[in-house]
């Protein structure tokens, strides 16, 4: 799939000579940084429907994401709704809580419609039965259970089933690609522990168990080391790499079936591992998400082109707002999971990930708000004319006489810290639009314009 890099125009950005010699195995790319026209990504992805690249969103709340009533996460309903990329469902998360640490976008805790929010009752196992829990600090979503008329349910299957019946979206599910190939995501886990012991350093393990989780569903970081043949997290022991990697793929289980997985809460350790977002991310592209309806296959050679959309935390709004996934720290993160890997599996192969920002279609007004829509193109309109190294300083002088003529709801979408709205209003379903001159901007330009919008609005 390496021509996909030709029609982008960033076959040279993603080193492909060094991916094809294998004297790099993970260079990731942000389009937001190249002056690649949103049009010309989104004709190449129309000519592939095998194509299809990943937007990751997380559990939870998903019904007025749908209906394009969702302010901030709109983002979501371009992409997903509009089919130039499919919600794939990242369910290790935390709900929502008195304190920090908690999903505040999606608010998995919690039932919203219609601007509506419902909490939900949550309980959690305390060693011998599911109790009520408080609000007082965030649970992991795959290790609790809400209260449903009278009765106990998994909390990933209630918000599965409400995200199955959205008509129009193709949800799939992160942990599913896994334990669809649970055997190779298994041996790559043990490989990589073994050797992260042979290296000795604290961080290697980090970069593959970031967290362990308490049966109570509580959440915090871990540390990991050899001890004889076997392994110790925290003061829990595992006997062997393959037991402790077994561990940690238990609780991705726990997403797929729930149900089979608090059958069997009573008998496991009281402290599992959690997979770390850096392997995560090497996953998404040797697992082939980026292909959501092929079969599994030999890998694409020489390297694997994956696209994915980001969003806020793993995109950013470059250059004024990075995102995670393009740090120094984390590439060299996410190269020391990807060495190994390509190395010893026929099924892994070099990487060049192109990320996407899925915060470009934040720019894009709700069908119901048409004088946004105009307002829009004008701003378009200047920006082409002002060239891609001053879309952000552009965009700030237009806002400075336009801001107060967008209405409240675009102007909300770009309030700091905001998710799903659950302040009870109700608005009507709608799909968002792009404006006349959207698909001419470059990912640089839209990048700055929506940079600009956080800084005046946020």
């Amino acid at each position: 799939m390496t021509h996909i890099l030709d029609t982008l125009g960033l076959r040279t950005a993603v080193e492909a000579d060094a991916l094809t010699a294998g004297a790099k195995t993970f260079v990731p790319v942000h389009a937001g940084t190249h002056d690649l026209p949103v049009g010309t990504l989104l004709d190449a992805l129309a000519e592939d429907p095998s194509l299809l690249p990943p937007r990751t969103g997380h559990l939870g709340n998903w019904e007025d994401i749908a209906a394009g009533r969702a302010g901030p996460m709109d983002f979501n309903t371009a992409i997903c709704g509009g089919g130039h990329g499919y919600p794939l469902i990242y369910g290790f998360t935390r709900t929502e809580a008195d304190t920090e640490g908690g999903d505040e976008a999606y608010q998995p805790g919690s039932l919203i419609d219609q601007g509506k929010r419902h909490v939900l009752p949550l309980h959690t196992w305390d060693g011998t039965r599911f109790v009520r829990r408080d609000r007082s600090a965030p649970l992991f979503c795959p290790l609790v259970q809400a209260e449903v008329d009278g009765r106990l349910v998994p909390l990933v299957d209630l918000h599965r089933q409400r995200m199955e019946a959205l008509p129009g979206y193709r949800f799939r599910h992160w942990a599913t690609a896994l334990t669809d190939r649970a055997e190779l995501v298994t041996d790559m886990l043990t490989l990589l522990l073994e050797q992260a012991a042979a290296q000795g350093r604290n961080q290697a393990f980090a970069e593959l168990i970031s967290q362990a989780v308490r049966a109570d569903g509580e959440v915090a970081r871990c540390r990991v080391r050899p001890e004889g043949s076997g392994y110790l997290l925290e003061d829990q022991h595992y006997p062997s790499a393959r037991a402790l990697a077994e561990a940690v793929m238990a609780t991705v289980h726990a997403l797929v079936d729930p149900a089979a997985f608090f059958a069997r809460l009573p008998g496991l350790p009281p402290l599992l591992p959690v997979m770390s977002l850096q392997l995560t991310n090497v996953l998404f592209a040797l697992l082939d998400m980026h292909h959501p309806d092929a079969p599994p296959g030999p890998p694409e050679r020489p390297f694997i082109t994956h696209l994915h959309w980001g969003a806020r935390a793993m995109a950013g709004c470059p250059p004024r707002r990075h995102g995670y996934l393009t740090r120094r720290s984390t590439v060299r993160s996410l190269r020391a999971v990807t060495d190994p890997l390509v190395e010893h599996f026929e099924a892994a192969r070099p990487v060049a990930f192109v990320l996407l920002p899925a915060q470009t279609f934040m720019l894009c007004p709700p069908s119901t708000s048409p004088r946004d829509v105009e307002l829009m193109a004008g701003l378009f309109a200047r920006l082409r004319a002002a060239g891609p190294a001053a879309a952000h300083e552009t965009t700030l002088r237009w806002l400075d006489g336009q801001a107060e003529l967008l209405s409240p709801y675009l102007r909300g979408r770009f309030a700091g810290g905001s998710g799903v709205p659950a302040d009870g209003a109700v608005r009507e379903p709608a799909v968002p639009v792009e404006p006349d001159g959207f698909r001419a901007l470059t990912f640089r330009q839209a990048c700055g314009a929506v940079a600009a919008f956080e800084e005046v609005l946020g």
